[in-house]
C-alpha cells in the first residue's frame, strides 16, 4: 500500500471525528493521545536496508508537543470545512508523524475532535481497537526498536538476510502463481471499457465531498426487516442505490467492493488485513424484497473468507519489482476501474468506550476513509470515487458517504442533497453529524 501511494502521488487516510455538545476535557484528551502513542498506531514503516529486503514496522517516537485547545471558536457551518482541513495536514508513514489528533470549538458550544492517520499503518478495525485500548489506558510494548546506531543497523541487516532466506519458498510459490495467472489470462477477451468522462485540465486539489449521518439502530433494523433483509444486506442495498444515484452504473449493474476482515482475532497487530469481495448488483434489485441479494451476499462473503488472499500471496515479490514498473502497474490498476465500483466498508459493532476519549461519551461519532487532497484532473481521470463507510455504536448506525462524481457530485452540498434523497427513498430518519 505504501509503495502504491508513493508511485501514484496519493495518500489514503482514515479520519475519526467525535462531536461533543460541550467543551472537552483537554487533560483527559491529552492522556488519550499519549496512550494512542503507545498502542497500535505507535509505528512507522522502515524501508529495507538491503536492495531486495522487505519493509518492516519500526516504533514511532511519542509526540512531544502539548495538545492545545483551539484559539477561537468557529461557526457551526464551518464544521465540515474544518474536518476537511485536518485531512490536509501532512502525514509521513516513514519519517512520521503518521497520525494527528486535533480539536476545535464552535460558537454553538460544541467541540469536534479529529483523529487522522495514514491508511498505511492501520485500517478501520485496527483504528477502532487502537482507540478503544487508548480510552481504557492500555499500552503495548514497542514492536521494533528504531535504527539509531551502527550496531543496531548490523542487527537489522542480519534480520533482513534471515527474512529473505525464510521467504525464499514463498517467493518461489508467488512466482509460480504469477506465471500461472499470466498463462490462464492469455486469450481471455478483454471487457470493453465504460464510457469515460473527459477529464478536466484543472490542477487545483480537492478534498472528496463527505456527508456523515447517524440512524437509530431500531429504525435501521425495522426497515431491514420490512425488506426481508439483515442489517448488512440493507447496507449493501443502500450502497447499490448510492451507486445508482451517482450514475456509477454499467450494463444495468453496479459493482460493489466489500472489504472482508481476514484476522484471526483482535490480538492481530497488522496494519491492514482484508480481502476485497466483488458483488454485482442489478439496479432494480435493491428496490424490492432483498432475499435474493442476501443469499448472494452471504455466498460471496463466505467464499472470500475461505479463499486464500491472492494479493497477500504475491507480497514476497514486491521487493523485486522496479519502482518504474510498480508505478506503471499502479496507474494501470486505476485505469482498469471501468466498472465504476463503489466501496461498501463496514466495521460492524464497536465498543461503547470508543466514544469516551475525554472520559465521557461523545454525542456523535463518524469514520471515513479518504484520499488526501488530489488534483481534480487526476480524480476525474479515474472517473470519480465513491465509498460508504458504516458501523454500529451505542444504539446507532453511523454512515459516512464519500463521493466525487464528475457532473453529479463535486461539492459537499451536492452530496448532502443526494444523501437526503436516499434517506427519503429508504424511509429513514437520520441526524447529520453537524446538525
Amino acid at each position: 500500500m505504501y509503495l502504491a501511494h508513493v508511485s501514484l502521488g496519493q495518500h489514503a487516510v482514515i479520519q475519526v471525528l467525535w462531536r461533543y455538545l460541550r467543551p472537552v476535557d483537554i487533560e483527559a484528551l491529552t492522556r488519550f493521545r499519549d496512550n494512542l502513542a503507545h498502542g497500535h498506531l505507535a509505528r512507522l514503516i522502515r524501508p529495507a536496508l538491503l536492495p531486495f529486503g522487505r519493509h518492516h514496522w519500526t516504533s514511532a517516537p511519542p509526540p512531544s508537543a502539548a495538545l492545545t485547545p483551539s484559539k477561537a471558536p468557529l461557526a457551526p457551518e464551518a464544521m465540515q470545512t474544518w474536518a476537511d482541513a485536518q485531512v490536509e495536514i501532512p502525514l509521513d508513514p516513514v519519517r512520521g508523524p503518521a497520525w494527528t489528533l486535533t480539536s476545535q470549538t464552535f460558537t454553538d458550544g460544541s467541540t469536534v475532535v479529529s483523529l487522522v492517520l495514514s491508511h498505511c499503518i492501520a485500517d478501520g478495525l485496527t483504528t477502532a481497537v487502537a482507540v478503544s485500548e487508548a480510552v481504557r489506558g492500555e499500552r503495548r510494548l514497542a514492536i521494533h526498536p528504531a535504527v539509531r546506531s551502527a550496531h543496531s543497523a548490523v542487527t537489522v541487516l542480519a534480520a533482513e538476510l534471515q527474512r529473505m532466506v525464510r521467504d525464499a519458498p514463498a517467493t518461489l510459490r508467488a512466482l509460480r502463481q504469477l506465471a500461472h495467472a499470466a498463462c490462464t489470462s492469455r486469450g481471455t477477451p478483454k471487457t470493453p471499457a465504460a464510457s469515460r468522462v473527459v477529464p478536466t485540465a484543472d490542477d487545483r486539489t480537492v478534498v472528496f465531498p463527505s456527508a456523515f449521518i447517524s440512524v437509530p439502530m431500531s429504525v435501521w433494523d425495522a426497515r431491514a426487516r420490512s425488506r426481508g433483509a439483515s442489517r448488512l444486506t440493507f447496507l449493501t442495498a443502500m450502497t447499490a442505490a448510492f451507486a445508482e444515484a451517482l450514475g456509477r452504473v454499467r450494463d444495468d449493474d453496479v459493482t460493489l467492493l466489500i472489504p472482508v476482515n481476514q484476522r484471526e482475532g483482535l490480538s492481530h497487530t497488522g496494519g491492514n488485513d482484508v480481502s476485497l469481495a466483488t458483488l454485482k448488483v442489478r439496479i432494480d434489485e435493491p428496490r424490492g424484497r432483498l432475499h435474493a441479494l442476501q443469499r448472494r451476499l452471504r455466498a460471496t462473503l463466505l467464499q472470500t473468507r475461505r479463499e486464500p488472499n491472492r494479493l497477500a500471496a504475491l507480497l514476497p515479490l514486491v521487493p523485486f519489482v522496479p519502482k518504474r514498473a510498480f508505478s506503471a502497474a499502479s496507474h494501470l490498476a486505476l485505469g482498469a476501474l471501468a466498472d465504476l465500483p463503489v466501496t461498501c466498508s463496514n466495521v460492524g459493532d464497536l465498543p461503547k468506550d470508543m466514544l469516551q476519549i475525554d472520559g465521557n461519551a461523545a454525542d456523535r461519532i463518524c469514520f471515513r476513509g479518504i484520499d488526501r487532497p488530489v488534483a481534480r484532473r487526476a480524480i476525474e481521470a479515474r472517473q470519480g470515487v465513491a465509498t460508504l463507510f458504516a458501523g454500529v455504536i451505542s444504539g446507532n448506525v453511523f454512515l459516512s458517504f464519500v463521493a466525487y462524481q464528475p457532473g453529479v457530485v463535486t461539492e459537499p452540498r451536492h452530496l448532502r442533497a443526494l444523501v437526503e434523497r436516499l434517506l427519503a427513498d429508504h424511509e429513514l430518519a437520520a441526524e447529520f453529524f453537524d446538525a
